[in-house]
């Protein structure tokens, strides 16, 4: 089944953080658990509540396909979440927002019967309304209200991204879920986590839809939805996954649940980075927690989606999805028929156009002349604003930039979306750690490369002209472990007069690393390589240098005298394991290349501050045949890959016409021509990940006599060679100190 969406504009605001629109109900009752419109289709048109990143609450409805604005506030600071909320039982139609560490409430005709000065040190980025409870948080702290009276709170280290509370049994037990950037999801009960939950990718966002008890779903960066059943009677968590990322499409934004077609199930309703909606079919067994995913939309819109909600709003009895993009967009998506036969004329055409379309259409030029008289004049008056006698000055102020850096952990790449209100002219990028820009197929930006000289420090310099009207810019790149340095992007919007904005992001030296909560199970077992640290440095400073050395730390670690971090290789499976406190810090590994990164900057940094170190190390030549083993599986399958695209690439040379001359080849290369297409996209995806093998081998034999003061550069074609013609043993022995020290002999 196919879903047939019509789009309707309704009007455009500022620009909107995520969970920021709502429908209020229209007559039918509500749970009150500030999840917005979900459940049995509303047949009243219903009104819809959005706030701004310029303070601005506004609440409007469509009537006769005209936008009647009820209240609209006056501007005041970034609202960063609009919820709904009311007494347990009844209609859900008080509004709440959060801006700046303040909560506001008002009524449905704009009269505020609530100002609320939290006592969080930090600004809102999130909010989740619940009958008399209030859940907020910032960036590392979760306060719980109840009647405006603080009732408990939670310091997390990582980053929280989005809370939702769960009612079980619809009883007054409020179980409180934070998703975290720290790829986990902690469950808390009376403001104590009961149960934390490990994930595979950085949680966007949460949805509690109604109707399902004890679930919630959750959106993900790597474009996942997974449906998680809380059961803390049993502590017991089930997860599913209900769509799995195939298409390679970009982080979820926002999710919702309605009911569109009418059969009294909810569809499920994602929202992209990349603004692509889709709307789903989710079936339920009839048994336990099984549920089936069937699209049955899908649409682009070239902007990222903030908000969505199933409801009412264009006309009764039609149900519809409302959108909110970035740049602030408002518009619907409708089940109802709309004629788009209107003739350039005033008059009715052959076909017919209604007398009320043909006033609309009247109306609708007078507005678009005057604005378009109201436009001249303003450029009139900023010209002669700007003239050389004038005392005016011509300034653009600083544009937002809503920009994402994820590591991917499919193909050990990063992954960087930039997206501004206006269009974008061209991009320029300037770094200086080597990283490979990677071909994506949703930019459409034209690429060029400019010749770097070493002795300027750069490593990349590149230019990307964008196509008209595109206000965002996908980008993929590779980094090298062990080089550290700083991404710069200039961006240059389509604005007079011409500015340019700077973002700066990190390149780390142990940049393919995740932290991880729990290590692989065979992790405890690994021998392991040992560097310990003793000086002068406070656990702070040792924390600053980590967190400039590998990605995904939490800023702060709060209430422990020693740290202890695990992370795990994205790219080949190594483990690191980090613990460090007050003048002393131990890491182990089963990598010798991670130990020598982290020996040579954490020294590095320590001498830019004249701390003395005392450095130990214990260097295990067990974890060679280890490591070897864990990218095996990548040597031997990139080595077949690599060398059946070769084989390939000869045969189409030959030019085969006939089932004859293909009857004389083998039954080998006739399965290479049959499995053309998959061995050709699968190498072109990556054309340089054997090379990054090999630099991965290289730089652990070289990182591995480097301990032992013996240069081996001179063998890396030899070990090059091995590579090529794998064997495990032969590897190994390669490896070994014996017959390294015998040839430097």
């Amino acid at each position: 089944m196919e879903l047939e969406l019509t789009r309707v504009e309704y009007t455009t605001v500022g620009l909107t953080a995520p969970n920021c629109l709502q429908l209020l109900p229209s007559s039918a009752p509500s749970s009150g658990a500030g999840g917005g419109s979900s459940g049995k289709s509303t047949t009243k048109q219903q009104k819809v509540v959005v706030g701004d990143q310029d303070g601005v609450l506004q609440v409007f409805s469509m009537k006769k396909d005209e936008l009647q604005v009820h209240f609209k506030t006056l501007p005041h600071d970034k609202i960063a979440s609009v919820k709904l909320g009311g007494h347990v039982g009844s209609t859900a139609d008080k509004i709440f927002t959060a801006a700046e560490n303040k909560v506001r409430g008002f009524n449905k005709k704009g009269k505020m019967f609530l100002s609320f000065e939290t006592n969080l040190t930090e600004n809102i980025r999130s909010m989740f309304v619940s009958g008399s409870d209030l859940l907020v948080c910032g960036n590392h702290v979760y306060n719980h209200y109840k009647d405006c009276k603080e009732v408990g709170s939670y310091l997390c280290g990582d980053a929280i991204v989005d809370v939702s509370g769960l009612c079980p049994n619809n009883t007054s037990r409020l179980i409180t879920v934070l998703a975290c950037s720290g790829r986990v999801l902690r469950i808390l009960e009376h403001s104590r986590v009961r149960q934390t939950l490990e994930l595979d990718s950085v949680p966007t966002v949460l949805h509690v839809p109604k109707g399902l008890g004890d679930k919630i779903l959750c959106g993900f960066a790597n474009g996942k939805v997974v449906m998680f059943h809380i059961n803390l009677q049993v502590s017991e968590v089930k997860r599913e996954t209900l769509i799995e990322d195939a298409e390679n499409l970009s982080a979820v934004t926002c999710l919702g649940t309605y009911d569109l077609s009418g059969d009294g199930k909810d569809e499920l309703i994602v929202g992209r980075r990349d603004g692509t909606l889709q709307v789903f079919t989710m079936h339920t067994d009839e048994y336990e927690f099984d549920m089936e995913c069937t699209q049955i939309y899908r649409e682009n819109f070239n902007e990222s989606i903030s908000s969505v909600q199933g409801g009412c709003v264009g006309g009764s009895n039609y149900s519809e999805i409302v959108v909110c993009t970035y740049s602030g967009r408002v518009f619907g998506l409708t089940t109802q028929c709309i004629s788009k036969s209107l003739s350039d004329t005033g008059k009715r055409d052959s076909v017919g156009m209604a007398p009320e379309a043909s006033s609309k259409l009247h109306k609708l030029r007078a507005e678009i002349y005057e604005l378009e008289q109201a436009i001249t004049r303003e450029r009139e008056r900023y010209q002669l604003s700007t003239q050389a006698l004038s005392t005016g000055l011509s300034a653009i102020p600083m544009l937002p930039v809503n920009d994402s850096m994820l590591l991917c952990l499919d193909d050990a790449t990063y992954s960087l979306t930039i997206e501004i209100p206006t269009p974008i002219e061209h991009v320029l990028l300037q770094c200086d750690a080597p990283i490979n820009l990677i071909d994506v197929e949703k930019n459409s930006a034209v690429v060029s490369f400019s010749e770097c000289d070493k002795m300027s420090g750069n490593s990349l310099l590149a230019s990307y002209r964008c196509q008209a009207n595109t206000n965002r810019v996908d980008l993929k790149f590779r980094t090298v472990e062990g080089q550290n340095g700083t991404l710069q992007m200039y961006i240059t919007p389509n604005l007079q007069p011409k500015c340019c904005q700077l973002k700066r992001y990190p390149i780390k030296a142990l940049s393919l690393h995740m932290i991880v909560q729990n290590l692989p199970p065979d992790a405890e077992c690994r021998p392991m390589n040992a560097l310990t640290l003793k000086g002068t440095f406070s656990q702070a400073e040792m924390h600053n240098w980590m967190i400039n050395c590998i990605p995904e730390i939490p800023e702060k670690i709060y209430g422990t005298d020693r740290i202890r971090l695990m992370f795990r290789h994205v790219f080949i499976g190594s483990v690191l394991i980090c613990e460090y406190g007050k003048a002393e810090a131990d890491f182990r590994s089963d990598n010798i290349s991670t130990i020598s990164i982290l020996k040579d900057f954490i020294t590095k940094e320590a001498t830019k501050k004249r701390i003395k170190l005392e450095i130990s190390t214990n260097i295990n030549e067990q974890t060679i045949p280890g490591l070897i083993k864990l990218i095996e599986p990548k040597i031997v399958h990139y080595n077949k890959l690599t060398k059946d695209y070769q084989i390939l690439q000869a045969l189409i040379d030959l030019d085969i016409r006939n089932d004859e001359e293909f009857g004389t080849l083998s039954k080998e290369y006739q399965q290479l021509l049959k499995d053309q297409r998959l061995i050709e996209g699968e190498f072109m995806k990556q054309p340089t990940i054997l090379n990054r093998i090999y630099g991965i081998l290289t730089d652990l034999y070289i990182d591995k006599f480097k301990f032992k003061g013996v240069n081996v550069k001179t063998k890396l074609p030899q070990l090059i060679d091995l590579l090529e013609n794998y064997n495990y043993n032969e590897l190994v022995q390669f490896y070994s100190v014996a017959k390294a020290v015998d040839d430097e002999v």
